[in-house]
């Protein structure tokens, strides 16, 4: 499974659960056992257990590294709500695919919101996705209606990416092999560019010291190729349920 696929439908989705899975119990979710385990004579070996600490003592990665990495989980730990532009670019061939959205989301109220904003054939979409209800509601001004769909049914085309599908995981690069390819400081401010080694992929993430959180993700191996640049963020505003579900009236049809 590639972590950081930048298919750009996928994605967009995957930002509109982002905020979302942290407050939801997804059918199917497994659930750990975080208890104090027994001494280890009186219990068997894990071999997941085994396998994990084999995975994690090959990783590799420098002080420099380990501590950016830990500033970007604290910054983007406990986030309530949060609204950003999230423009994704993939490379296909001889052809450049871009999107442009703003979310907005409430982990507190569990629902999200994305509005398209490029390109021009998307623009005015709005998807609105709500935990309490368990669907996805898409303004479509083309026909001046709006889609309804079980959650469960929408999540299918982001399945297998559910795995990053919050933000404490999708920023976490603590697994993975890290290097600090380069630190500038400007204004006592420092751009940090981190290379990390996924299972599939090479990434170059961009991050600076004053926010900590991350605004370019860019995949330099993997297919396919392509660059996440997120913008404009806000962390906690004054989000209430109305505003994030709020559409224009139009005819709904249940799909």
């Amino acid at each position: 499974m590639k972590r950081y696929s930048l298919i750009y439908t996928a994605l967009i989705l995957v930002f509109v659960l982002s905020s979302l899975v942290s407050a939801m119990s997804l059918p199917g979710t497994i659930q750990l056992d975080l208890s104090q385990p027994p001494a280890a004579e009186e219990k068997e070996k894990d071999p997941v257990l085994e396998k994990y600490h084999e995975v994690m003592s090959e990783i590799s990665i420098s002080d420099e590294a380990a501590e950016v990495v830990e500033n970007i989980r604290k910054a983007v730990e406990g986030i309530k709500t949060i609204t950003m532009d999230v423009e994704v670019t993939e490379i296909r061939g001889q052809r450049l695919e871009r999107v442009l959205v703003h979310l907005l989301a409430s982990v507190e109220d569990v629902i999200a919101r994305i509005e398209f904003l490029e390109p021009s054939a998307m623009r005015g979409q709005i998807l609105v996705a709500e935990q309490e209800k368990m669907e996805v509601r898409i303004y479509q001004p083309i026909n001046n209606q709006i889609a309804v769909r079980g959650l469960e049914d929408a999540s299918k085309e982001v399945l297998s990416t559910l795995s990053i599908a919050d933000l404490n995981t999708f920023f976490d690069f603590s697994e993975y092999t890290v290097e600090v390819l380069d630190a500038t400081e400007t204004d006592g401010v420092t751009a940090y560019r981190l290379e990390v080694l996924t299972e599939d992929e090479v990434l170059h993430v961009s991050v600076k010291s004053d926010t900590w959180f991350p605004h370019e993700i860019a995949v330099v191996e993997g297919e396919p190729p392509g660059t996440l640049v997120i913008s404009n963020v806000v962390i906690d505003p004054d989000l209430s349920s109305e505003t994030l579900t709020n559409l224009p009236k139009a005819k709904e049809v249940r799909m």
